[in-house]
């Protein structure tokens, strides 16, 4: 993986350099999103936080180390009073930001790793603060179920994982049990679930009776798998082995499902089709103890470094319009970019690799 950081690092900084604003009551930078036409949203910008934090570290350098520390306390200032983040993407304009699980998710290993690296003490609470609001989500059906959004009545089994994962990084910096309990109550609720509908899936989401809401996505259930391998070391061993068994029959699904496109019944979320272009396949693939597997996501992550480098960030740029005018874009360069940035650093913080 860090053969080719010097790749990502050349392209991804002056991009973000470029976007970097200071806040004229704060007189700290924050991250502009140029296409939202805003600054970017709290996990976009937590994501750059920890790409700065790796490059800093990686390169030495002061500065990036500081960047770091003012995004993620932009992020925190705007984090919402419960604890949540907004998700101002497709959302009509002047009415308030989506409030969804995976927000909380994808950012909470950016807050780990930049508190780690930096000694944010911003980053650290952000994330507490996070799981706290993750525990106001507890679905009154099932105390192992987490709410991806407040009021809907079904189970989004990947959204469980999210919630696992911020739990496992928020136990690891405050070491408060109730946290570590949750952890603990998705994996057995997530194993239990595993294969009931259909053998070697998740589906993407199912009623609360069990029966399928919404089919298969090997997207989805590679977010359920990778986001499992920071909170494994905080199972007990009979829940640890457990779960390594569901895991490797996931991941062969997985592995036999994109031998072929994506369809309805490997892919059932139309938005999440673009499996190239899917980083969290990829991550889970890197975290697999299977060498072979390892290298299919080390060799796509390569890939992408090498279209990096040659296209610059217009690799990035979003293939789906904004047909909408009343309304946000659906995503933007931006947004890609910094969850594949923050996505590598992640990964070079996980193995050590950051200073070298």
């Amino acid at each position: 993986m860090l053969s080719f950081a010097s790749q990502v690092i050349t392209v991804l900084k002056p991009y973000f350099d470029s976007l970097l604003r200071q806040d004229p009551q704060t007189g700290e930078r924050y991250i502009y999103d140029d296409e939202l036409g805003d600054r970017a949203s709290c996990c976009t910008t937590g994501a750059a936080a920890s790409f700065y934090a790796w490059a800093g570290k990686r390169n030495g350098s002061d500065d990036g180390l500081n960047v770091a520390r003012e995004l993620v306390r932009e992020a925190a200032r705007r984090q919402l009073p419960g604890g949540g983040f907004g998700q101002p993407f497709y959302v009509k304009k002047g009415e308030p930001d989506t409030v969804d699980i995976a927000e909380v998710g994808a950012i909470a290993d950016s807050l780990y790793h930049v508190h780690r690296a930096t000694g944010s003490e911003e980053a650290k609470a952000s994330l507490i603060r996070s799981a706290d609001y993750l525990l106001t989500q507890v679905s009154p059906r099932n105390p192992a179920a987490i709410l991806k959004r407040p009021g809907e009545d079904f189970d989004v089994l990947n959204g469980d994982m999210y919630a696992a994962h911020t739990f496992g990084r928020a136990y690891e910096l405050s070491g408060n049990p109730v946290y570590l309990e949750k952890v603990r109550q998705i994996f057995v609720h997530l194993a239990d679930r595993f294969g009931k509908n259909e053998p070697g899936w998740w589906p993407y989401i199912e009623n609360w009776d069990g029966s399928v809401f919404m089919g298969n996505s090997v997207l989805y259930q590679a977010t359920i798998v990778g986001l499992a391998h920071s909170a494994l070391p905080l199972l007990d061993e009979e829940l640890q082995i457990r779960w390594e068994r569901v895991a490797e029959e996931a991941m062969n699904t997985m592995l036999q499902a994109i031998r072929q496109p994506p369809s309805e019944a490997t892919e059932a979320p139309w938005w999440s089709r673009d499996w190239s272009n899917g980083w969290e396949l990829y991550l889970c693939f890197c975290r697999s103890s299977a060498p072979e597997v390892r290298k299919l996501g080390e060799d796509r992550f390569a890939e992408a470094a090498a279209e990096l480098a040659e296209q610059g960030v217009a690799r990035f740029r979003p293939k789906i319009g904004n047909p909408v005018p009343d309304r946000t874009p659906v995503t933007t360069t931006f947004r890609k970019a910094a969850g594949f940035a923050s996505l590598f650093a992640n990964l070079a913080f996980e193995s050590g690799g950051e200073l070298e």
